[in-house]
């Protein structure tokens, strides 16, 4: 970044998020915690106390019990725990995470996706037939569609199939309540809530069976075993109740800040993908025609301004986005598309800065294209 231009402008929270003051904090005290959580003397079980701690706080974000959590290193562990052991078919759609797609691969059944990301439910009921599990994200990581999670936990339930979704991105931005949804298994994420990065958790309903990623340990009631990282599930849990208690207000923000970034940049000729009527806060997926998305990205970073071609998993890819390459765009157009994703420290100056900047940059990137 040139020394002449103003500190960083995130939009890249989709990524990951920068890690909350107050979990900062809890995780500062938890690194004093010299016990490990297994042992029996007293430090041991101030470890273990923090742990259950924060466990506690995970399940209330979600409305499960405390039982229900298991801690893994991260959303993709969670994933890959979910659906692993599981021999047959995965009812799933192409618009999954890569950590779903490649638990899934060799045995998924993809569902048909709209041309706006929808997911047509009657679909996915006629796909469960002797199906294993059906996977379906609560929200998209790069257009932010919200899927019909309840209804689809219903078809699943009727069919007898176990439904496992991937909440990574739908937690902490809008309600996201396993009392109300007939859902089996539900991933999470600490660093997308203002948490740390490393660290994770796996909601299993009581009775739902449970395969093995890792073996050779006793942790987690033997779900996933090995030494927990307790400074970072305590993180995790401190970011979880900040969402919980913060959750209609960093909605409404985001949700404020993104409709008129959106509004700027469909004014400065960019199309929109994905489904504009249900979408969770926050994210932006844009593209304008003629400009590849790396190199608007590359130039955006010059000007201290923070985004993506998409999921950061696979952002290094020369690849164009498996997401909207599922939704029927044509690979051309999929490769000029640019995710931003927006938080509650965000302001209209910021948003404003990069709407006054994108004309100038789009018109070089075209220059120099053709």
């Amino acid at each position: 970044m040139r020394p002449d231009v103003a500190p960083a402008i995130y939009l890249d929270h989709n990524a990951t998020t920068p890690i909350h003051l107050l979990v900062r904090e809890a995780m500062s005290l938890a690194l004093d915690l010299r016990g490990n959580p297994s042992s029996i003397h007293a430090e041991g079980r101030r470890s273990r106390e923090a742990v259950e701690r924060a466990r506690a706080q995970v399940a209330a974000l979600i409305g499960a019990a405390t039982e229900e959590i298991v801690f893994t290193s991260g959303g993709t562990e969670a994933c890959n725990l979910a659906l692993s052991e599981r021999p047959g078919a995965v009812v799933t759609s192409g618009m999954e995470h890569p950590s779903v797609l490649g638990a899934a691969a060799g045995r998924e059944r993809l569902v048909p996706v709209g041309p706006d990301g929808r997911i047509d439910p009657d679909a996915v009921a006629h796909a469960l037939g002797g199906a294993a599990i059906c996977a379906l994200q609560w929200a998209n990581h790069e257009v932010g569609n919200l899927n019909p999670v309840q209804k689809v936990g219903r078809l699943c339930r009727a069919a007898g199939v176990p439904l496992f979704s991937d909440a990574v991105q739908a937690a902490g931005k809008v309600r996201v309540d396993v009392s109300e949804v007939e859902v089996d298994l539900l991933a999470l994420s600490a660093h997308k809530i203002f948490g740390p990065k490393g660290v994770g958790a796996l909601f299993v309903r009581r009775g739902c069976a449970l395969g093995l990623v890792l073996r050779g340990g006793h942790q987690e009631k033997g779900r996933r075993p090995g030494t927990e990282n307790l400074s970072g599930i305590v993180g995790m849990g401190a970011a979880c109740d900040l969402a919980r208690s913060e959750l209609v207000t960093r909605g409404d923000t985001v949700s404020r800040l993104a409709r008129r970034f959106e509004a700027g940049l469909l004014a400065l000729g960019a199309r929109c993908h994905g489904d504009r009527e249900r979408r969770v806060s926050g994210t932006v997926n844009v593209a304008f025609d003629g400009v590849a998305g790396d190199a608007l990205v590359q130039a955006l970073d010059l000007e201290g301004i923070c985004a993506s071609t998409g999921a950061a998993c696979t952002s290094g890819s020369v690849a164009a986005s498996p997401v909207l390459l599922a939704m029927g765009m044509p690979e051309q157009a999929a490769r000029e598309a640019v995710r931003f994703s927006l938080g509650p420290g965000n302001t209209e100056d910021e948003i404003d800065r990069v709407l006054q900047l994108m004309p100038a940059l789009v018109e070089r990137i075209r220059r120099h294209e053709t």
